[in-house]
C-alpha cells in the first residue's frame, strides 16, 4: 500500500469462476477482519492488487498452497479461501478467485498467541478476584449509591430528560421523568 493513500478504495470483483457465479461470495468489496492480533483481507486478486496489498513480483499459490513474505516489521500470508456462505466441497472452491491475506507483526509466532491467551485468561481471573473482594465489593456498592443517588436527584433527571432520552415531537413531558419511571417498572 502507498505512503499517501490512507484509505481504502473499494473496487469491483472481476468475474468468478462458474461454480462461484450464483453465490453470496461474488461480492464487490474487500473483507477486513480485525482480530485483537492481526488483520485479514478478503477479496479477489484483482482487489488485492489494486490496493497494493501485494507486491507485483509476488508468486501467487497454486490450489491449496500458501505464500508467505515479509516486509518491513510485518508478514504477509495469501491463501486461497472459502468465500463466506459457499458451502460444499472443497474442490468447489479451490481453483476460484477468492483469497485471504493475513498480515501480522514479526516474531508473533505460535508461543506468542499461547501467551497472550494465557494472559488474557489470568487477566480476566484477576479482575472476577478482585470484584469479589472486600475491595471490590465496597467499590461496587459505593458505584450503587451513586447511581441511587443520581436517580433520586430532580435536577440531574431534569438535564438526563432534555438531553439524554429526548421526546419524540408532539408528545407530551409525562410528570415524572422518563428515567425514574423505567426505573419503577
Amino acid at each position: 500500500m502507498s505512503a499517501s493513500s490512507a484509505h481504502l478504495r473499494l473496487v469491483p470483483a472481476p468475474p468468478l469462476a462458474a461454480p462461484l457465479t450464483d453465490h453470496v461470495a461474488a461480492q464487490a468489496d474487500i473483507v477486513v477482519s480485525v482480530d485483537q492480533h492481526w488483520l485479514r483481507f478478503y477479496g479477489s486478486r484483482a482487489q488485492l492488487e489494486a490496493e497494493g496489498f501485494v507486491p507485483p513480483d509476488a508468486k501467487w499459490p497454486e490450489l491449496a498452497t500458501r505464500v508467505s513474505w515479509e516486509s518491513g516489521r510485518y508478514e504477509f500470508r495469501l491463501r486461497r479461501t472459502r468465500p463466506e456462505g459457499m458451502k460444499g466441497p472443497k474442490k468447489l472452491w479451490m481453483e476460484g478467485d477468492y483469497w485471504c491475506l493475513d498480515l501480522d507483526v514479526k516474531g508473533r509466532d505460535y508461543d506468542w498467541y499461547q501467551k497472550q491467551f494465557i494472559y488474557e485468561k489470568a487477566r480476566a481471573l484477576a479482575v472476577e478476584i478482585y470484584r469479589h473482594s472486600p475491595q471490590g465489593q465496597r467499590e461496587w456498592f459505593a458505584h450503587c449509591d451513586r447511581y441511587r443517588g443520581a436517580r433520586n436527584d430532580t435536577a440531574f433527571q431534569a438535564v438526563m430528560d432534555k438531553f439524554i432520552w429526548p421526546r419524540k415531537p408532539g408528545r407530551k413531558p409525562k410528570a415524572a421523568s422518563a428515567f425514574s419511571q423505567r426505573e419503577r417498572a
